[in-house]
């Protein structure tokens, strides 16, 4: 995960592109910025040297946008050496410099740099605090590419607590924005942390997929020093499914790739992983040797958790062939590097509350500036006022260039507006056909089911009644069977009645019409699990009969074609969306095929889900079964 963080600092990292290409002096300066974040990790000597040249010629020509960018670049750069201490320094003096400039995206960028030092520091308090605030302002200002590098820090932050639940929202947000964005790259992040999280969070069926999705698109995109984190991931899923060889198979192709790039601490994890799953295919000599391996590897590169890890497993090893000595020893070990650690997070803890002491020293000092600089702005609005006939001029021309370029936006927004009608117009005519095919059948139903019943209980009442006319005794036979097909009649309008709008829904909500729905069918072919979480109040009435109707035709189907004998759906719901993840084991389609990707059933949930701005993803393979994942934003 650690190569995934700093990726995705070096993506989207300091912004150094934003001096104003004016005179050639500025575009000399930007050269040297650029010239300082590149050389930050190979480099770090002339990393600081062009950013101190920068500093130095932009204070002496008074150039405060590019002061701000200088101390921004020297701060990243004793980031990425983790000189933590000078990084802070310069980060609050580029942070001060861009509140006095009233720069808002220069300071989103520079609380977004204090907070990836904070989080490297271990100050998780002082990490979320400037996350958040940069969060804030990066939503303020509509920027959806840095917010969902927002997003991930965020997500990366919670992670590291071992807060999970908190990760997902992040995560899923971040994942939403890039795929909008078509960003497959940031797009395989995100399903790669996704995949981590939820082996965490023990949904490994939403663990594999997510790796397996992330394992194609960063081969795809030849992001091959990543790759292996995405097979990691879907080994530790397989291995919590109890799919053993499946997982022996994803740890073994991540521990080729990670061996190529030389991940040594990676290395030991994976070996590790590989040792307990040959433990549960009954070959304890290899999950031995493949322990033995991890532990003097991650005792050479200090890697205490892995070496823990290993010593701990070794250790049952060793008992299970009753060696009990070297049980004894090993145990000793993984006791004395626990404790180390524990020493290591005390004095870690004691840092912290240090570091947020001199912050909160340094935040002081900043206020301080911040008050001396309202003043200085007084007494320049002042001065101003002798400039206002110059402006009143410029205003004049500024005025003439603002409404010809009004004149070409709003001819843009018409075209825009435009398509956007034809989309709905588009997604209005799907929905009309569904309904449509659905009066159809419901008069199909009501004509082959209730007419043809009715049309027998006729019959016997019609004969009754002649009975009855002609002084004869009534004929029971031909009574019970009149009054069963009243009977059947009755439960059938009744079952048609519910299909098309379940009591459960109109009363109790999404959860409960669901649950009674899949009651209906668990366990007599099929076994149904389902799992809701965030629905603990009613949604609006649209939304629970567009996800019902959703849910209710996946389903179907999965009974009618996918031959399953097992199908999962998972509901959660947060602040901002609402995601739905209909999962079976059935012989599964190809999704080329147009025949199953544009059949009448998906294409019913892909017109209700669009009218509410969601999406609809199909993953599935001949013999692989099916996930279907329905993301609707609130």
């Amino acid at each position: 995960m650690k190569i995934l963080y700093m990726l995705l600092i070096a993506l989207f990292g300091a912004n150094l592109q934003q001096i104003a290409p004016e005179p050639e002096e500025r575009q000399r300066l930007k050269q040297w910025l650029d010239d300082s974040y590149e050389y930050r990790f190979s480099n770090p000597d002339s990393s600081l040297y062009y950013g101190l040249k920068v500093l130095k010629a932009a204070k002496a020509a008074a150039l405060r946008d590019v002061e701000a960018d200088a101390l921004r670049s020297l701060s990243t750069t004793y980031q990425a050496q983790g000189d933590y201490t000078q990084a802070l320094e310069y980060g609050f003096e580029a942070l001060r410099v861009s509140r006095e400039l009233d720069d808002r995206l220069k300071t989103a960028h520079t609380l977004n740099i204090i907070g990836i030092i904070y989080d490297q520091q271990g100050n998780f308090p002082g990490a979320l605090n400037h996350y958040r605030e940069a969060y804030d302002i990066y939503k303020a200002l509509g920027n959806d590419e840095w917010l969902a590098m927002m997003a991930v820090n965020l997500g990366i932050l919670f992670k590291g607590q071992g807060e999970y639940e908190k990760v997902i929202p992040y995560y899923r947000d971040a994942y939403a924005i890039y795929r909008r964005l078509e960003r497959p790259a940031e797009a395989a992040f995100c399903e790669t942390n996704l995949g981590s999280v939820f082996y965490y969070t023990q949904q490994y069926d939403s663990c594999v997929y997510y790796s397996l999705k992330a394992e194609k698109a960063l081969a795809e995109h030849g992001y091959l020093q990543i790759l292996p984190s995405a097979q990691s991931n879907a080994g530790l899923g397989y291995f919590g499914l109890g799919k053993f060889g499946e997982a022996k198979d994803y740890f073994e192709k991540a521990l080729v790739a990670h061996r190529k790039y030389a991940n040594k601490k990676e290395i030991a994890f994976v070996l590790i992983q590989l040792a307990k799953v040959y433990q549960e295919l009954a070959q304890p000599d290899k999950s031995h040797a493949l322990l033995a391996d991890a532990k003097q590897l991650a005792e050479e590169i200090g890697s205490a958790n892995e070496a823990m890890d290993a010593s701990k497993l070794l250790a049952a090893h060793y008992v299970d062939r009753n060696d009990y000595r070297r049980a004894y020893l090993e145990y000793v070990n993984y006791s004395t590097v626990k404790d180390t650690l524990f020493e290591a997070e005390k004095a870690r803890a004691l840092t912290n509350y240090q570091v947020q002491y001199e912050t909160e020293k340094k935040e002081q000092q900043i206020e301080l500036l911040n008050r001396e600089t309202a003043i200085q702005k007084l007494q320049l609005r002042q001065r101003g006022l002798l400039l206002l006939v110059t402006l009143a001029v410029l205003l004049a021309g500024a005025t003439t260039v603002y409404l010809v370029f009004k004149q070409r936006k709003l001819k843009a927004e018409a075209r825009l507006q435009q398509e956007i009608n034809h989309q709905q117009e588009k997604a209005t005519r799907d929905v009309l056909d569904a309904e449509e095919r659905e009066r159809r059948r419901i008069a199909g139903d009501l004509h082959d089911g209730v007419g043809q019943t009715l049309s027998a209980a006729l019959l016997n009442l019609n004969y009754l009644h002649k009975s009855i006319g002609e002084g004869g005794a009534p004929d029971i036979n031909a009574m019970d069977s009149a009054l069963s097909l009243v009977r059947d009649c009755y439960q059938e309008v009744r079952s048609i009645s519910h299909q098309m709008m379940p009591n459960a829904l109109l009363k109790a909500g999404l959860a409960s019409s669901i649950k009674e729905f899949l009651d209906a069918i668990d366990g007599k072919s099929i076994k149904v699990h389902l799992s809701v979480s965030g629905l603990d109040q009613r949604l609006d009435q649209r939304l629970e009969t567009v996800l019902y109707r959703a849910v209710q035709e996946a389903v179907n189907n999965v009974v009618k074609h996918a031959q399953a004998s097992r199908l999962t759906i998972q509901i959660m719901k947060d602040e901002e969306s609402i995601a739905v993840t209909i999962e079976d084991n059935g012989r599964g389609f190809d999704t080329s095929d147009s025949a199953y990707t544009e059949g009448i059933g998906l294409k019913n949930i892909r017109s209700r889900v669009a009218m509410l701005q969601g999406t609809v993803d199909v993953d599935s393979a001949p013999g692989r079964g099916t996930v279907i994942v329905i993301y609707i934003p609130m």
